[in-house]
């Protein structure tokens, strides 16, 4: 090992996950790959390519995507690393603070009442120990400062890999997916749906339809990610 190498790992613990410099406190992605980060312009473009896929349904009002993810990028290396093994929420927090930070002057976040993340399965949670898209809306919440709701929407199956399934197999493995346990909460509220990636809009379609049952209530979609 060399000595500078061994005097960064002694004197400064925590790396960036890209280039690995050293982070500052609070840090897990360096202010320099933070800023290479591949952005949308979703957030100010109308019938974007997040809202075609979602305005099928009747509570959907708007939607965006912050990054551009594509596979084999370091994004979704890092978003790999974030999720899954011993996972680093507090990237994906970052993430969400950083995304709420550039986009909160653009008019997306305005007039929502409530944030409220795609929940996992209560197997999917025990084995990964967090769930990914809560702690991007924790990101949301830090710089918005709206309410955050994480009971009362909740995923009723644990439902299998559906990515490479056709539109119709992919609505009838996503049906009945969720439920909204206090539907007299959200009446006439505008809610934000917060997931981490969407790809065929399949999971976020199947929350929306869970929200039949509510009064009035409007949805808007925000995402970390989408998938091209």
């Amino acid at each position: 090992m060399r000595i500078g190498t061994y005097l960064t790992d002694l004197f400064f613990p925590y790396t960036c996950p890209v280039c690995h410099e050293p982070l500052g406190e609070e840090e897990s992605l360096c202010p320099k790959c933070m800023a290479q980060l591949p952005r949308t312009e979703q957030a100010l473009q109308r019938d974007n390519s997040t809202e075609v896929l979602l305005q099928d349904d009747p509570h959907f009002r708007w939607g965006g995507c912050w990054l551009e993810y594509e596979k084999g990028s370091w994004l979704q290396q890092i978003m790999f690393q974030a999720k899954f093994g011993q996972g680093n929420p507090p990237l994906l927090r970052q993430l969400g603070q950083q995304a709420a930070r550039e986009w909160v002057d653009t008019g997306f976040f305005d007039g929502i009442d409530l944030i409220m993340p795609i929940p996992l399965h209560p197997k999917r949670f025990r084995t990964r120990g967090f769930n990914q898209s809560e702690w991007i809306a924790k990101g949301l919440q830090d710089v918005l400062l709206l309410p955050m709701n994480t009971d009362n929407l909740t995923r009723e199956r644990n439902n299998k890999k559906q990515s490479q399934s056709g539109r119709e197999e992919r609505q009838q493995i996503q049906s009945g997916l969720f439920a909204v346990n206090h539907p007299e909460e959200l009446y006439k509220k505008t809610i934000l749906i917060v997931d981490d990636i969407i790809t065929t809009g399949a999971t976020v379609c199947s929350a929306m339809t869970a929200f039949k049952k509510v009064y009035g209530c409007k949805i808007a979609v925000f995402a970390l990610a989408k998938a091209k």
